[in-house]
């Protein structure tokens, strides 16, 4: 049995699914709600999916310094909890009046932040439990997990909003972060203590490893400066989705939620493909590729128009195709930051990409939902997707377009112990 398939990597695998699955229904329930119940301006749209991104900006580094000094497992467990108890706060709150808009992004910001946490513990755990060498074939079955959610999640979201409303659709999204808990308490595994240097190092220092890795390392300084201007203007994107489906297009929650269906299948050929790509033409061409064509595929958002069989066709394969080349993308970009991560830097360096990226994504969420209410939902539509569009030409003059396979894991783990050594000598 190989050694990705582990009883332990199964848990993991089937835990971080069905919470992700949850979370799906949650993604487009409350805008749902927002938009249609509440009748959220384009800049209450931005301030609610941007209240789910400022934890990343708040909270990656100290986040990455902790995953680097304790366990990663039982951050996990603890965040699973903290997030359904948040959740399920939602459909508790019906009898009286609720949910209000300032609930939902309290509630949004609270789940943000554990998913801060749990991300950073994740990306860090996942090379402890099976190895560097089996990082892009375990990626690829993670991804796919990412994919099947984005796929059912969407679809079982719309139907739920219809049948029983947004918020008790909420409550399938708390109890599948209870089952993911529970799921990830029986792995038996011992799980190491993060390493260290073994000296002190300033708390300063701690705190941005992270980012001066990310920003000096030759392969993952294009990725990061990229990941944030992609990160910028598709959440512009995300911010008024929702609402320019329902008022402008006149499109209902199960409509949207099939629209959401063909991303996710979009994106599982993008998962199983993604080895095959990185052999054939290279793990950089992969990911430069990846960048333009799922930002190319956003195009037909903005153009959408017409009948509504039209109007879903042309979203619709805007979300497969562009979910499966990102996914190709997204997969070999993950795998080379953990690759070449030495495993005491894993959080902090996960952290720095969370800052930046997922940072960038919270400002480019209210960005978004302004130039919406400033300019018309559907031009800022056209505005973020030529952003998106620009954004990957960074990467044309970097190292990336050169890379052919994943770097070795034994001469990263030098770069990193003589990374820390030279800190610790300072």
């Amino acid at each position: 049995m190989k050694r990705e398939l582990t009883p332990d990597f199964t848990k993991l695998w089937a835990a971080l699914s069905v919470s992700l699955l949850g979370s799906e229904i949650t993604t487009l329930a409350l805008p749902l709600f927002a938009a249609t119940v509440l009748h959220s301006t384009p800049f209450e749209m931005g301030v609610l999916t941007a209240a789910s991104q400022v934890p990343f900006l708040l909270f990656s580094m100290p986040a990455g310094v902790l995953a680097d000094q304790v366990r990663r497992r039982p951050i996990l467990v603890s965040t699973d909890l903290v997030s359904a108890v948040l959740l399920l706060c939602i459909p508790a709150s019906v009898p009286f009046g609720g949910p209000f808009f300032s609930q939902l992004c309290v509630v949004a910001f609270g789940v943000g932040t554990c998913t801060v946490l749990s991300e950073v513990a994740h990306y860090a755990y996942v090379p402890t439990l099976v190895g560097r060498k089996q990082l892009t074939a375990v990626n690829s079955r993670l991804q796919i997990s990412y994919s099947v959610a984005e796929s059912a999640g969407p679809g079982i979201a719309g139907v739920l909003v219809q049948l029983i409303t947004a918020p008790f659709a909420v409550l399938v999204d708390g109890v599948s972060f209870l089952v993911s808990a529970m799921l990830l308490r029986s792995i038996k595994a011992a799980e190491p203590v993060p390493r260290t240097t073994g000296q002190p190092v300033p708390l300063r220092r701690l705190l941005t490893d992270g980012v001066r890795i990310l920003m000096r390392d030759r392969l993952l300084r294009p990725i990061i400066i990229t990941g944030l201007f992609v990160a910028l203007f598709e959440n512009g994107i995300i911010a008024l989705y929702v609402l320019y489906a329902t008022r402008e297009l006149g499109l209902g929650a199960a409509t949207i939620g099939a629209i959401f269906i063909m991303g996710g299948l979009g994106a599982i050929p993008g998962a199983m493909l993604a080895r095959w790509v990185g052999d054939r033409f290279g793990i950089g061409p992969a990911m430069v590729a990846g960048l333009f064509l799922s930002a190319i595929a956003a195009v037909l958002v903005p153009i959408a128009s017409g009948p509504t069989a039209l109007v879903v066709a042309l979203l619709a394969a805007a979300k497969a195709l562009g979910a499966l080349t990102f996914t190709v993308a997204n997969i070999h970009q993950w795998s080379l930051r953990q690759a070449v991560t030495p495993d005491h830097l894993a959080g902090r360096v996960t952290a720095g990409q969370r800052l930046i990226v997922y940072g960038g994504g919270s400002l480019g969420a209210l960005i978004g939902g302004g130039l919406g209410g400033a300019i018309g939902v559907r031009p800022a539509l056209f505005v973020c997707v030529l952003g998106s569009i620009l954004a990957p030409l960074w990467t044309l003059f970097s190292p990336l377009p050169r890379l052919r396979e994943q770097p070795a894991p034994a001469e990263t783990e030098i770069v990193g112990d003589a990374e820390m050594s030279e800190e610790s000598r300072s």
